[in-house]
């Protein structure tokens, strides 16, 4: 607790602001040094722990009472620690033809969680009074008039109808390039910064709880469900003869 000689600094004349742990039990060296510190006066001072945190760790910090001003996050957040690497895969869903008409394309896979979905894709997020209720994904070309059903297509049995005559809802997808050219304005950090942060706000806290969370409805729009399913049973039969 060497920094806790931070009385004898202000003494001459330098003003301390903070004190910082990067090792150890961080629980107890907080609650420790938070003790020294108010008996020498120097209540004001923060408290910054750092040392490979991540949201795990601040939370379980945070239940056993540390008393940390501040968290130094770098290594487990600039490095994309858990996630290396982000795969990029590129398939056709869709091919516009002469007339101007669309055709759904599939890419079969020996694993159906690289079976891609056919169509003109959007996204749309719904919300009711100011929580968001579940995305789906679904064909541009498809009428959405009244209720819709979603379905999960890694599991059929898990569906959600969504009434957009009771529901708010918004696009999600926004286009980048169009013929060749960037349509699409950069975004300050800011701004991301206080979107990302208002986004999260509007999800219930068992969605955001890290042990056992419950799970965000995500699905297809049923119509287009069931169009994948029928390409997919066409053309895995096609390839049985």
């Amino acid at each position: 607790m060497q920094s806790l000689s931070t009385k004898k600094a202000e003494a001459r004349g330098h003003k301390i602001n903070g004190i910082r742990l990067d090792s150890g039990d961080l629980a107890y060296f907080s609650q420790l040094a938070r003790k020294k510190l108010n008996e020498a006066g120097l209540s004001h001072v923060k408290i910054v722990a750092s040392n490979d945190l991540d949201e795990h760790l601040v939370a379980s910090l945070k239940q056993q009472d540390a008393e940390i001003d501040s968290w130094g996050i770098g290594t487990k957040l600039i490095t994309a620690f858990d996630q290396p690497a982000l795969g990029g895969v590129y398939k056709l869903s869709a091919l516009e033809k002469k007339d101007g008409q669309w055709e759904d394309r599939i890419k079969l896979s020996e694993q159906s969680v690289k079976i891609n979905i056919p169509g003109l894709q959007q996204v749309k997020r719904f919300f009711k009074e100011g929580q968001m209720v579940g995305d789906m994904i679904f064909d541009e070309r498809t009428d959405l008039s009244g209720a819709v059903r979603i379905i999960d297509p890694a599991d059929p049995t898990r569906s959600k109808i969504l009434n957009k005559e009771d529901l708010e809802c918004e696009d999600l997808l926004k286009p980048v390039f169009r013929k060749g050219k960037c349509v699409y304005k950069n975004e300050t950090i800011h701004h991301l910064q206080k979107r990302t942060s208002e986004q999260l706000s509007l999800l219930d806290k068992t969605i955001k709880r890290f042990i056992n969370p419950h799970r965000y409805p995500v699905g297809l729009e049923e119509s287009l469900f069931k169009r994948r399913l029928d390409l997919i049973l066409k053309h895995k039969e096609e390839a049985r003869r």
